[in-house]
């Protein structure tokens, strides 16, 4: 666990510092979530009380939402800043859990909507 709040710190450091769009901070991202991936791929099989799957049902539940109320899917860029700021999983979380890639996630949730 010390690793995960180790990269959390660099992480929201370097979001104040170089902003979120910055290669330092998606590098981070892209790291952070590989040690998320890896904890649960590896320690937890995502059972249905773990915060990791009532985040990526909450996260699911709101992609069907915008796309609804929008009439949109969003990019993997519009998701991953909304995601942020509503305590979300971003779009490499999701795909990861669902197994599936944007475009078919997109796909699937059109059909469920």
């Amino acid at each position: 666990m010390r690793r995960f709040e180790k990269l959390r710190i660099r992480l929201e450091i370097s979001i104040d510092k170089n902003g979120l769009d910055s290669k330092k901070t998606k590098k981070l991202i892209e790291e952070f979530e590989k040690l998320v991936n890896s904890y649960y791929k590896n320690e937890l099989q995502y059972h249905e009380e773990s915060i990791m799957y009532i985040k990526y049902k909450e996260s699911i539940k709101e992609l069907e939402n915008i796309s609804k109320n929008f009439s949109k899917f969003p990019t993997i860029d519009e998701w991953n800043k909304y995601a942020k700021e509503h305590n979300l999983l971003c779009s490499e979380s999701i795909k990861y859990i669902s197994g599936i890639n944007w475009h078919d996630l997109r796909n699937r949730i059109k059909t469920q909507i």
